[in-house]
């Protein structure tokens, strides 16, 4: 069996061991975001590469709000060949790159229902890292700021 279709049978075969892990890992990262912001945020030494890598093979990939189901692009989508490539170039790089993970399609939302999509942690940590230094992921830290602070706009809190 090639590694590809190992790829598509164990890790997105609807194996849902990975479900628990991915939950906790999106709680852990939605919370990180919050606390240390986007512009402090780092994922691994390797977060420059990633980001340089992913942008050279999808210049054009929103992840200002996801609308494709990675899942599916990685089985069957128009990019279903070039996603597998570039995921397995990072299978020697990066810890538990093949790993079910949870992926906020919108940004400005919290990882709630219908705001979800599954990936593999390399797609995650191309695309959050990606919203990081695109600054896609600063709204939702503002809004969690201004939801902290109990500011609704004025110049104190009891405006």
């Amino acid at each position: 069996m090639s590694i590809e279709d190992k790829l598509m049978s164990s890790v997105l075969g609807g194996d849902a061991d990975w479900l628990p892990k991915a939950f906790s890992q999106a709680q852990i990262h939605i919370k990180l975001l919050l606390a240390v912001g986007p512009d402090e945020l780092k994922f691994s030494p390797l977060d420059e590469a990633i980001y340089q890598s992913f942008r050279r093979e999808f210049p054009i990939f929103e992840v200002g709000l996801v609308e494709d189901d990675l899942h599916e692009a990685m089985q069957t989508g128009n990019a279903s060949k070039q996603w597998i490539d570039w995921v397995l170039e990072w299978k020697d790089k990066v810890k538990d790159w093949d790993q079910g993970s949870l992926l906020r399609k919108d940004p400005n939302q919290d990882y709630i229902s219908g705001n979800t999509t599954f990936c593999i942690r390399i797609q995650f940590l191309a695309i959050e890292i990606a919203r990081n230094k695109e600054k896609f992921n600063h709204k939702i830290v503002e809004e969690a700021q201004k939801q902290a602070s109990g500011s609704s706009g004025g110049c104190c809190s009891r405006c």
